[in-house]
């Protein structure tokens, strides 16, 4: 539904703000979550969050669209686990 949100309030004169609104949004959770779990892994980013944030919010969402169109769960988990494993590849542990 919120791809389907999204698209029609940018095809739609005046409306945009609304998918930014939406966009920010999902960035601002990402952002919170990665730096809640570096707090409590105790890990220091090695790149900015809001950067950190946009590629995982870049990958959900075009993984979300393949989803939504293959249905390959499978492939989707890896895909999930990949992420988290190049998210890492940004951390360095405290010292």
């Amino acid at each position: 539904m919120s791809y389907e949100l999204t698209h029609c309030a940018l095809r739609q004169a005046g409306f945009e703000e609304l998918a930014r609104r939406q966009y920010r949004r999902h960035l601002e959770v990402h952002q919170g979550l990665l730096v809640e779990a570096a707090e409590k892994e105790e890990i220091r980013r090695t790149l900015p969050v809001p950067v950190l944030a946009r590629c995982l919010h870049a990958v959900l969402d075009g993984l979300t669209l393949s989803w939504l169109v293959d249905r390959n769960s499978e492939d989707s988990r890896e895909v999930l686990r990949l992420t988290g494993e190049h998210l890492l590849s940004f951390a360095a542990e405290r010292e």
